[in-house]
């Protein structure tokens, strides 16, 4: 009878302290789990090699995307065939084979001109209307997936239909959120709707803007930690094309 009363005991204390633990994750503020993803993919994260998916609109983009921490990136896109997104973290450089053009620029002045403006996620591109193409976004937060600091800075945080981990398409364990900014502004992301990995890689991240477009953007076939080269982002403009140098203050 007094093992059996032990046993009871003890089997109720495991009970209590696995509700405790239940308990205190159900509490985790939605802010607080965005820093700890941070700081996991910060410490964990060297490198990245994924398909991505960039939709605005009718338009979709496909392509390969080359990420090291904490500033370079390239997406060297299949549709539109040739075109490239790079950076090295000093400067960017953006190839669009139909127009025959780079447009490149120094990202350090950017920020700085940034910073006196009190715009610092505003960077975009507009393509002339008669090319018939839809305006072309870069924007730092979709495209970088190191811009998790800007989240926790910029935006109110909250969970997105649910609290708790649910499963990705392909099977991952991926958390829900809703960002809305603190200051509403014309031209950035006003609400963020991601869809985050434990180790702080996002899988998908949509903006919205302030008149209600929508921008996607999706990794699937995620590798790890493969030592890219920095060679990898310093990008070489093909000889036959032309450049367009501060395209962003034109």
């Amino acid at each position: 009878m007094h093992k059996i009363k032990t046993l009871f005991i003890t089997c109720l204390f495991i009970f209590i302290f696995i509700n405790i633990l239940h308990s205190q994750e159900e509490l985790l503020s939605a802010k607080t789990l965005l820093e700890r993803l941070s700081e996991s993919f910060k410490t964990n994260v060297r490198d990245i090699k994924a398909d991505i998916r960039l939709i605005q609109g009718d338009m979709v983009s496909t392509g390969i995307l080359y990420f090291k921490n904490p500033q370079k990136i390239r997406i060297d896109f299949t549709d539109p065939a040739n075109q490239v997104i790079c950076s090295n973290g000093y400067e960017l450089w953006v190839y669009i084979p139909y127009l025959n053009i780079v447009l490149h620029q120094d990202i350090l002045e950017r920020e700085r001109m940034k910073d006196d403006e009190d715009e610092k996620d505003e960077e975009k591109i507009k393509v002339n209307e008669e090319t018939e193409n839809p305006d072309i976004i870069i924007n730092p937060i979709l495209l970088n997936p190191v811009g998790l600091d800007k989240f926790l800075t910029e935006y109110s945080i909250e969970y997105h239909e649910t609290k708790e981990k649910i499963n990705y398409k392909d099977g991952t364990k991926v958390y829900q959120l809703k960002l809305i900014r603190w200051r509403s502004t014309k031209h950035g992301f006003n609400v963020i709707y991601l869809i985050i990995q434990e180790n702080g890689i996002i899988r998908q991240v949509r903006g919205i803007t302030a008149n209600y477009k929508q921008i996607t953007l999706e990794l699937d076939k995620i590798e790890l930690n493969n030592n890219i080269s920095d060679l990898k982002f310093n990008y070489e403009p093909p000889a036959h094309t032309s450049t367009v140098d501060d395209f962003i203050n034109k």
